[in-house]
């Protein structure tokens, strides 16, 4: 046995292991990652070394100027800016030239803004029971946003599919030296660093936000690209980088190489097809090989009408494409050299040479008239999850770029596919060795690049999740009036959403995303239970509510007098002066409250009924018979050992006027008896009592249940104004708490119909900018509301107006000042049943178009119609839920009718 294991082998055995066989096994293999350009990242300068040693690069985010809806003439000036920014804040270098690349792609990474709200809410919400609770409802939510496919198709705006993620923009400045250069590190960090400061601030000054990216934003970039599909994770890419987080910048170990990092599986490739696989998913390049015409402004990324569509060109790339983008700052005089070898060898009488010599001319000419000319490499990087459907993304881009008059080089006839998708890569594209071995580059006009560059897009707010909406191309747009670098002056906002326009729904959403980021002390009067349903759902979720409805059985206490006993400060002759003019100055903020003018307003509507005309019979004369009673009704409460002023203490007071001649005391005892009419049945109940503390709560509900309806404007007024003085006396009481305060108004325009209430409300609202509350009014339409609401209006800074016709913006121009641009976009803001509602936010720093998809529960909510209310009670009936469960049912129901179009989108 032993003797056969020794022997020697024979003919037919295995030959022994050579040296050069051993050789073999042990060679190193092609390595990706040696194709790589980064080296390290250099975090105390932010540069990136790049892979010859001494190569530097910088790495940007960019956030796009919003274009949409924007003049022609706007787009220009932006186009003017653009060209002087590429032409005058990098300079020529003849040895070692800069390049300056561009990258566009959408990162199906929406369910980030989750953590984006969790970081962002304040303290005393993010660990409520509430707060947790939403931020898993919006998780799902952006689950199904970003969905594959779509959440829906969008037939009404933009003819394509429409899905949640972020359109990242990023730039690279970086470049290479040759061989023979001596280079100084310091030296080359520190001009790097004065060309990113010049450039962010041209940027900057155009409305393209700029901010260095460091190592760990180049990484997590990079390692999704490089792990589409990661097995580790089961191609979850988002949960990859958590698996392999980036390493940091310090503390690394010997050796360390960032390039090394990146690629977690060995990638493999077909030099035949021209095809790199990563994780197993085929990628390729088309590559751009000449402008067959002027390009547009923002060919690639802004919106632009196409027949009955608006949609802008990358909307339509397929899923996982990037755009690649490098330009090479090349020397003036090497460029002019080029056209005088051009012109030279342009001889002969044919055509081709005469064409030759004429372009070459021009291109002299235009040199001279500051539009430069530099190499420009274009193209777009995709991938797909087999060959066949990779070629079909291939068509769809090439198809696109030929509409939009750029030529691609065909598939089938560009032999450099492999070699030119490593070298679009960022930092990696080397002009001097591409130009040496492929010729790639096109010399394109400065003015041309300026409309080829990225960064024509669409708003996205201001990045502060406090309310959240998308734009059209599915990224989010985030603003938070009360966050205070969102606002120039004030919180207040006017919310305008015509009937059908989905207002209920956006003003569900917006209240239970304001509660769940800052978690304010929140007033909602409305009429006919639009937010009960909601109110009962907060209750669920760890929040107190008071709801309150105003019935004929209720009982509820509105005094409008209850500030009475603070005027025995004052003496007699004080309250003759008529501080309470019409006119209120909205800017004076540290006036002191006019309680007697209040009070004095709300009589007013008692003894006029709310009617205008009325009012205006009332002379200087009779207002201070209503101040003096009002004054004098506090001194009698006061002697009998009282508390409270009610309305039938004041009618008393103005009935015994002994001071007054005979026809001002008829006068006085007129008006007495127009007061007196609410000091019994419903009106005395209401405002003919002493008023009673309310609850402290999150949340408290105000219907105003029977005073909504028609001929009741005038105990609605009354009522409205005794609650604002509640809410103020709250205010003014907890206003060293932290803690914000939003009165919120549904059905304004209920209400505003008043042309009293518009001072009152003027002169109460001014002062809550300093006490930390804010007063929202959300309305059907503004035709109801007078002219004398305007300075109101003019108070409040933002106007959150959802779609509408053209009759109401022109209520809009009512009451304030519109831009054409801003005209245009309100008219360009559309709706799609069950989809979406589109709006337009303005503000004295904000313009943006946004579009309103919120959460199924926030739908569910706010479904009031009868239809949908039935349905609620059929659920209730057959489930044995209350009506929270059966909303949370019809909320579900949502979300399948939202999976089942995916489904469907996936296997057409």
């Amino acid at each position: 046995m032993l003797k056969s294991l020794f022997a020697k082998s024979t003919a037919s055995s295995v030959p022994p292991l050579t040296k050069e066989d051993v050789r073999k096994d042990y060679s190193e293999q092609p390595s990706f990652t040696n194709l790589l350009p980064w080296r390290e990242y250099d975090s105390e300068n932010q540069v990136f070394l790049l892979e010859d040693g001494k190569g530097i690069g910088a790495l940007f985010e960019i956030e796009p100027v919003g274009v949409e809806a924007k003049t022609e003439d706007y787009i220009l000036e932006i186009q003017d800016k653009l060209q002087a920014t590429i032409t005058e804040t990098i300079p020529e270098d003849n040895i070692a030239p800069w390049t300056l690349q561009f990258f566009v792609q959408d990162e199906l990474s929406v369910r980030t803004l989750t953590d984006q709200i969790r970081e962002y809410a304040h303290p005393r919400a993010v660990d409520t029971p509430y707060t947790k609770h939403f931020l898993k409802v919006m998780d799902e939510h952006l689950r199904q946003v970003g969905q594959p496919n779509g959440l829906f198709h969008d037939e009404v705006v933009t003819g394509g599919r429409w899905q949640g993620k972020r359109r990242k923009v990023r730039m690279c400045l970086y470049r290479y030296f040759p061989e023979n250069y001596k280079s100084d590190y310091d030296r080359d960090v520190r001009e790097l660093g004065r060309i990113r400061k010049r450039l962010m601030t041209q940027f900057t000054g155009i409305g393209v936000k700029t901010r260095v990216a460091g190592g760990k934003e180049l990484y997590e970039w990079m390692l999704r690209w490089l792990n589409p599909k990661p097995v580790l994770t089961k191609g979850d890419c988002e949960e990859l980088l958590k698996a392999a987080p980036y390493p940091g910048d310090t503390d690394l170990a010997y050796g360390y190489d960032l390039a090394e990092q990146l690629s977690l599986s060995r990638p493999s490739s077909d030099a035949e097809k021209g095809i790199w696989y990563f994780d197993g998913m085929p990628h390729t390049a088309i590559s751009v090989q000449a402008l067959r015409r002027v390009p547009k402004n923002g060919v690639f990324t802004a919106e632009r009408s196409a027949g009955e569509h608006t949609f802008a060109m990358f909307d339509r790339m397929p899923e996982g494409t990037v755009m690649s983008m490098s330009i090479e700052i090349k020397p003036r005089d090497q460029v002019l050299n080029h056209l005088g070898r051009i012109m030279r060898s342009a001889v002969g009488d044919n055509a081709e040479a005469e064409l030759a010599q004429q372009e070459a001319k021009t291109a002299q000419h235009e040199l001279a008239k500051n539009n430069t000319l530099y190499p420009v490499y274009i193209s777009f990087l995709t991938r797909a999850d087999n060959i066949e459907k990779l070629d079909d993304a291939v068509s769809v881009i090439e198809s696109l770029l030929l509409s939009n008059n750029l030529q691609p080089i065909a598939e089938n006839q560009d032999l450099l596919k492999q070699d030119m998708y490593i070298r679009s890569l960022p930092m990696k594209f080397d002009s001097l060795m591409v130009q040496k071995k492929q010729r790639r580059s096109r010399l394109v006009f400065s003015r041309h690049i300026a409309s080829l560059l990225p960064v024509y897009g669409r708003s996205k707010g201001t990045d502060h999740p406090g309310l959240s909406y998308f734009n059209r191309g599915g990224e989010p747009l985030l603003v938070d009036p009360f966050n205070k670098y969102d606002r120039k002056k004030n919180a207040h906002a006017l919310i305008i959403g015509p009937t059908g326009a989905g207002k209920s729904a956006t003003l569900v959403d917006a209240v239970m995303k304001i509660t769940a980021v800052h978690r304010p002390r929140i007033f909602i009067v409305e009429a006919g239970d639009s937010f009960g349903l909601l109110g009962e759902y907060m209750i669920k979720h760890g929040l107190t509510v008071n709801q309150i409805s105003v019935t004929p059985s209720a009982d509820i206490s509105l005094p409008p007098f209850t500030n009475a006993m603070k005027l025995l400060d004052l003496s007699e002759d004080e309250i003759v002066t008529d501080e309470y003019g019409e006119e209120v100055d909205i800017e004076d903020e540290d006036e002191d409250r006019d309680y007697l003018g209040e009070m004095e307003l709300a009589a007013r509507v008692m003894i006029t009924g709310g009617e205008k005309k009325e009012d205006d019979l009332l002379h200087r004369a009779d207002r201070l018979v209503i101040r003096k009673a009002i004054y004098r009704a506090a001194q009698t409460v006061k002697d009998a050992g009282r508390d409270h002023v009610l309305t039938e203490d004041v009618v008393k007071a103005m009935r015994h006027t002994e001071d007054l001649d005979h026809n001002r005391t008829a006068r006085a005892i007129e008006m007495a008896d127009a007061m007196e009419l609410y000091c019994s049945g419903i009106e005395g109940k209401l405002f003919n009592r002493p008023g009673t503390e309310w609850p402290d709560v999150d949340i408290t509900i105000f219907d105003m249940g029977i005073l909504a309806r028609e001929g009741y404007e005038d105990k609605l007024t009354v009522a409205y104004m005794s609650l604002m003085n509640h809410v103020h006396a709250l205010v003014e009481r907890e206003q060293h708490e932290g803690r914000p305060t939003l009165m919120l108004t549904d059905e304004g325009h209920i209400i505003t119909k008043n042309a009293i209430l518009a001072p009152y409300i003027i002169k109460i609202v001014k002062m809550w900018r300093k006490l930390g509350a804010w007063f929202w009014i959300a309305t059907q339409n503004l035709a109801d509301f007078p002219d004398d609401s305007r300075r109101m209006l003019t108070m409040l800074e933002w106007w959150i107006c959802l779609v509408m016709e053209r009759d109401e913006v022109n209520q809009i121009s009512r009451f304030k000042d519109l831009t054409k641009e801003q005209e245009a976009k309100l008219l360009a803001a559309r709706k799609s049943d069950r989809q979406y509602t589109e709006g337009v936010i303005l503000t004295d720093i904000l313009d943006p178009l946004f579009r309103a998809i919120p959460p199924a529960i926030a739908l569910s909510l706010a479904m009031t119609e009868q239809h949908e209310k039935a349905e609620r009670r059929e659920i209730m009936q057959e489930t044995g839920c209350d009506r929270v469960g059966a909303a949370e049912i019809v909320a579900e129901k949502i979300k399948e009718a939202r999976r089942k179009h995916s489904l469907e989108a996936t296997n057409a």
